[in-house]
């Protein structure tokens, strides 16, 4: 019999050989979690393997309201939640309400859908990281979502565990259409993250110099 563990190490690696190999001998290490709760499938998709994702998704896996999420299965999310409304207060195993996960995963129909069925567009992840799908979605780069959001009233200046905000990441990446949208959605360039590194600092460490003068132009200051 093949180790969960060692099965899902293979799937963050990206191993498909492995995995198939591993399937091959036990197919129903496709529907079994680890101690977060998480699939195969659902860590394919975290660790962005997306070839895997779709292969471990071509067995018909269980998904939870979670990971049809993450597979963008927009109308079977919204089906079950029409059915079930308290599902819309719900978080994961691993701590993500369904407009978190739709925020990283980009998909913009999903993440519209729950915000008009009445989610919280600013509802806190119960896991460490303590933060907003606005964060989320700029963790995963995904800007038509995060218009999407602050087009709802999500809150430009959120700051997540550790202080760190939107405009943190877009600065950090050197992401310049993130920052000129949070800028438009009144985010502050002076914002300090718990560490007390603003955006300009970061913008300066990862060598993203348009980015820095942009900060500069807003007169944002270094630590």
């Amino acid at each position: 019999m093949v180790d969960l563990h060692s099965f899902h190490e293979q799937v963050k690696r990206g191993d498909l050989a492995g995995v198939k190999a591993a399937v091959a001998e036990d197919s129903a290490l496709i529907d079994a979690a680890n101690e977060e709760g998480q699939s195969a499938f659902l860590l394919a998709k975290y660790y962005r393997h997306e070839e895997m994702a779709n292969y471990l998704l071509s067995f018909g896996p269980k998904l939870d309201l979670f990971a049809a999420c993450a597979a963008g299965w927009t109308s079977d999310v919204l089906e079950r939640i029409d059915s079930n409304p308290a599902m819309l207060g719900e978080h994961s195993s691993d701590g993500w309400t369904a407009l978190h996960l739709a925020a990283f995963f980009g998909q913009t129909e999903l993440a519209k859908g729950l915000l008009n069925r009445g989610m919280q567009v600013d509802d806190r992840s119960t896991n460490m990281m303590k933060n907003t799908p606005l964060h989320a979605a700029a963790a995963g780069g995904q800007i038509e979502v995060m218009q999407l959001l602050l087009e709802n009233g999500a809150d430009a200046n959120a700051q997540q565990h550790g202080g760190w905000t939107g405009l943190h990441t877009a600065a950090q990446t050197g992401n310049r259409a993130m920052f000129e949208l949070l800028l438009a959605h009144g985010a502050h360039v002076h914002v300090r993250a718990d560490n007390n590194q603003a955006p300009l600092d970061l913008a300066l460490l990862y060598g993203h110099e348009e980015i820095a003068n942009l900060l500069d132009r807003q007169g944002a200051k270094l630590s």
